[in-house]
């Protein structure tokens, strides 16, 4: 399949949301010491799923001739766009939260604001996390943002089976070598400031592979497919809510990822499209704010109401609600407006090239065959 076929896979976009949910009961849980043990699902893992999606949506919209440095700098102008905005409003947030001193634990200076101002948090320069916690991944998505092209380079110079090797080879060396890297015991499946951006780097190439996968897979595009997606992917969350596997969840969120993608794909529009892509539109917001609301809004209402452990279930579900209409709202009127005005950016550059220049017509194509997929996979 061409860049100029691309589409919008609304079900991959729930994924997302139902993951962004998923991220936020990891942290949610963390209220009260007593909750049942039912609840420590290892969601966390869900992030190294939202790497896998990017790599894989934003390698299937790139354009097939986009070459050189406007080409570039017009990627990396729409990516920006879509995770700077959200990401400068939330680190603000937290320096007013720590400002009137809600958050006591964090342990943020003037060099870190500027490490997260400047997107590098998770490149391995500091010893801790600091502001918005859950924003690492932010940083380490802009270090795969700025590869992306050596990214693609590889992905069209090898074989998809030894690209697939690589993948593999990535993720063996990285989870599994006796790195001096990590901090944690969970190795890079628990990185985050430690060097989060290589944590990402496997996951997105994974996800880039299984854009070449998915362009050779006609032969199997069939309604069916779906089912087996979305089964994959709930045995995903089952896994992750019982035991944790990384390996196994890379797997199972890289099969559901590929089979949902190909089954979505034989339909015109899924049934239910508008409102999963509507819930999808949130899933961005509730990850990045989610914290911020966990400590102005949900703490300070679990201690007031008095809640015990046991009614964790019922106010978890509450909060899932409030936190999505709010990241509605802010993908509404905030999240994307502001994309849209950098986006035009973008626009008015790529514009300017083609009124000035009558002898690239292929490259002029490749711009509005980019800014359409950009509003289909985002």
């Amino acid at each position: 399949m061409e860049a100029s076929e691309a589409r919008r896979f609304v079900v991959l976009d729930f994924y997302r949301f139902v993951a962004a949910l998923g991220v936020f009961i990891f942290h949610l849980k963390l209220i009260d010491t007593g909750i049942s043990p039912a609840w420590n699902g290892s969601y966390g893992l869900f992030v190294d799923m939202f790497f896998i999606l990017s790599g894989f949506v934003i390698s299937y919209s790139y354009p097939s001739d986009a070459r050189g440095v406007a080409a570039y700098s017009r990627f990396m102008i729409r990516r920006i766009a879509r995770i700077y905005p959200l990401h400068l409003l939330s680190l603000l947030i937290f320096v007013v939260l720590i400002g009137v001193g809600l958050e006591r634990t964090a342990r943020s200076t003037p060099l870190d604001f500027l490490y997260n101002l400047l997107l590098l948090q998770a490149w391995g320069v500091t010893d801790h996390l600091s502001f918005n916690s859950p924003s690492w991944s932010i940083s380490a998505e802009f270090f795969c943002y700025l590869v992306f092209p050596l990214l693609m380079l590889l992905a069209r110079k090898v074989q998809p089976i030894v690209l697939g090797a690589i993948v593999a080879a990535l993720y063996l060396v990285l989870a599994h070598g006796h790195l001096p890297l990590w901090q944690e015991r969970s190795q890079m499946y628990g990185a985050n400031f430690d060097y989060g951006m290589l944590r990402a780097l496997p996951s997105f190439l994974n996800g880039i592979l299984l854009a070449i996968l998915f362009r050779m897979s006609h032969p199997y595009r069939h309604k069916r497919m779906i089912f087996a997606g979305i089964g994959t992917f709930g045995l995903s969350v089952l896994v992750l809510n019982v035991f944790a596997k990384p390996d196994l969840a890379i797997l199972l969120f890289s099969c559901a990822i590929l089979l949902t993608a190909v089954g979505e794909s034989a339909f015109k529009e899924f049934p239910g499209a508008r409102l999963l892509g509507r819930l999808g539109n949130t899933s961005y917001a509730i990850y990045m704010l989610h914290d911020a609301i966990l400590i102005a809004v949900f703490k300070p209402l679990w201690i007031w109401l008095g809640l015990r452990p046991d009614q964790f279930g019922l106010f978890a579900l509450a909060c899932c609600a409030v936190l999505t209409i709010a990241a509605d709202r802010t993908y509404a009127y905030f999240e994307n407006p502001a994309r849209r005005f950098i986006n035009r950016w973008a626009d008015i550059g790529a514009t300017s090239s083609g009124a000035t220049s009558s002898r690239k017509p292929a490259a002029a194509d490749s711009s509005v065959r980019f800014e359409n997929t950009e509003r289909a996979v985002n």
